[in-house]
């Protein structure tokens, strides 16, 4: 059409650059939103932080020992699974490559904490059940150096939710992240990579290769807070105390 009225017909790349650099517009895969999801998920992650931060304070906690981050439970797969990241396609002069991959089902459960002025850990999980999650939030605990009390930012599911008591009692204290919101929890982030660098770059072939090789992964990625950078921005008003901790940690 613009062709027909002006005359002049621009390539495919020439108009991706208008649009880019004269318009301002952005193309992009949509990030998927669960359509149960509330409006105003971020307000409510700020005011439960804030309610967070003013109770620690309340209760004379030194903010210098409160250990903040984020935690949840993932499973990671024997078989080969295209959507961790492994390439579907190649170019190569000879054909008919075959890649070795493992079919077998089984799987290994974690439970990994990603700490923002604490340190991360990740743990195997022999099961789903509250004893397997309160066996890791204390190895979490034990990690920490004066560490007076944790918070721990976490998703609504239901063994989360029946360890609140327990957690008060041991110091542990959660922040339930608003529903249907997993990209308010940067730890989802950390598990995207840990996998695509599995998938990618190994073979596993028994699950205590899969432990060892996932704790492998986990350990290169999980000093690096590149994956709160935007969360921080968004909430760092809430936490002002921290604030010289995290710009201090993400310095190059």
């Amino acid at each position: 059409m613009f062709e027909q009225l002006n005359g002049v017909r621009y390539s495919h790349s020439h108009w991706c650059s208008l649009l880019r650099h004269q318009q301002g517009m952005y193309c992009y895969k949509p990030r998927p939103c669960d359509y149960r999801r509330a409006d105003h998920t971020e307000e409510q992650l700020r005011s439960r932080i804030q309610a967070t931060f003013d109770a620690l304070q309340a209760m004379g906690y030194n903010l210098d020992q409160v250990k903040w981050g984020f935690a949840d439970e993932v499973a990671a797969q024997l078989h080969s699974n295209n959507r961790t990241g492994e390439p579907a396609r190649f170019w190569s002069f000879e054909p008919h490559l075959s890649r070795v991959v493992n079919t077998d089902r089984g799987s290994q459960s974690f439970f990994g904490f990603y700490g923002i002025n604490a340190v991360s850990h990740l743990v195997d999980l022999a099961d789903g059940k509250i004893g397997a999650i309160q066996q890791a939030l204390l190895a979490v605990k034990a990690q920490q150096t004066d560490c007076d009390a944790l918070v721990v930012f976490w998703d609504n599911a239901r063994t989360h939710k029946s360890l609140e008591t327990w957690g008060w009692e041991r110091r542990i204290f959660f922040v339930p992240l608003p529903t249907y919101s997993p990209d308010l929890n940067p730890i989802e982030q950390v598990w995207k990579s840990v996998k695509r660098w599995l998938s990618q770059t190994q073979f596993v072939k028994e699950l205590t290769d899969l432990s060892r090789l996932f704790q492998a992964g986990f350990a290169q990625v999980k000093d690096q807070l590149s994956f709160t950078a935007s969360w921080w921005e968004t909430y760092q008003e809430q936490l002002s105390w921290y604030r010289l901790i995290f710009e201090s940690n993400t310095s190059p």
